[in-house]
């Protein structure tokens, strides 16, 4: 998909993803329940963010409209009319001459991100909530990072795929490939083209492929953690190094760095997936 027609898209589905989404489990232990619940918040945040964006543009558009009315959104907004007088924003908007003018328009708009800024807000803080909480349960575990149980029964750790400065963070953010609101997945780490990735953990490979905007994507299945599925996913890479079933041990190289997919540079993509849903990696690494 090209940048321009990911507009389009939000507009007919504010909360849409641009990007592929593994299969996920079943909720069915009390951290995937959390995960599962964050996960459904932070598209809840993405909608708002999208449709906030539009309606801004929209109210931008009225205010360049030339009205003598518009002077009604200061008052509005603010309590007072222009001349210093208490304003009576009901009884203003009431007015037969306001409704269907740029100014109603503009009251009406106002109204809505008004209404939508606090519902984000209040979004935004449920979601710092649930990410705390599962951090929490990341922390617990021995030192710095979670013991995962893989299939073969012996204790492994996630280890930084590369050594590349931090771009971006996992959470809601403005893509800077489509330019609209994406919830992030995982965490960007920069790297110059043919960098090589290693595997965080010994691990059998799920998937190596094209995956739409992640571009070269390969997933690592690491066994569970907390009762759920590990696995590490790394995007954008300019080769692939593993194929699905292979075996990996942790350290081993699977790919190089790329900036393959919906990318604006080389980087590499890098996630952490709890039964296929995407939780922060810092934590982990």
């Amino acid at each position: 998909m090209q940048p321009g027609s990911a507009a389009s898209l939000i507009t007919a589905d504010p909360g849409t993803d641009l990007y592929p989404q593994p299969p996920v489990d079943a909720a069915d232990t009390p951290g995937a329940r959390r995960i599962a619940a964050l996960t459904d918040v932070q598209h809840r945040i993405q909608y708002l963010q999208n449709v906030l964006a539009r309606t801004r543009a929209d109210l931008a558009r009225v205010d360049r409209t030339p009205d003598p009315v518009l002077r009604l959104l200061t008052a509005l907004t603010s309590g007072t009319a222009p001349d210093g007088d208490p304003a009576s924003p009901l009884a203003a908007a009431d007015s037969p001459e306001v409704v269907d003018s740029p100014a109603g328009r503009a009251v009406a708009l106002s109204g809505a991100i008004t209404s939508g800024q606090a519902e984000l807000t209040r979004r935004q803080r449920e979601e710092a909530r649930l990410r705390a909480a599962i951090d929490h349960d990341v922390r617990r575990g021995p030192g710095p990072a979670v013991v995962a149980e893989p299939a073969d029964g012996r204790a492994t750790r996630l280890r930084r795929p590369l050594a590349g400065r931090l771009t971006s963070r996992y959470g809601t953010r403005l893509d800077p490939y489509y330019h609209v609101w994406q919830v992030h997945p995982g965490v960007d780490l920069a790297a110059p083209v043919g960098t090589p990735i290693v595997a965080a953990a010994d691990g059998r490979v799920s998937r190596a492929g094209w995956y739409g905007g992640y571009g070269n994507y390969t997933c690592v299945d690491h066994g569970r953690a907390d009762g759920q599925r590990l696995s590490t996913c790394y995007g954008h890479q300019s080769r692939l190094l593993v194929v699905p079933g292979q075996r990996v041990r942790a350290g081993q190289v699977i790919g190089l760095v790329g900036s393959t997919g919906a990318s604006t540079g080389p980087h590499l993509h890098f996630e952490v997936r709890l039964g296929g849903r995407a939780v922060d990696p810092l934590p982990w690494i």
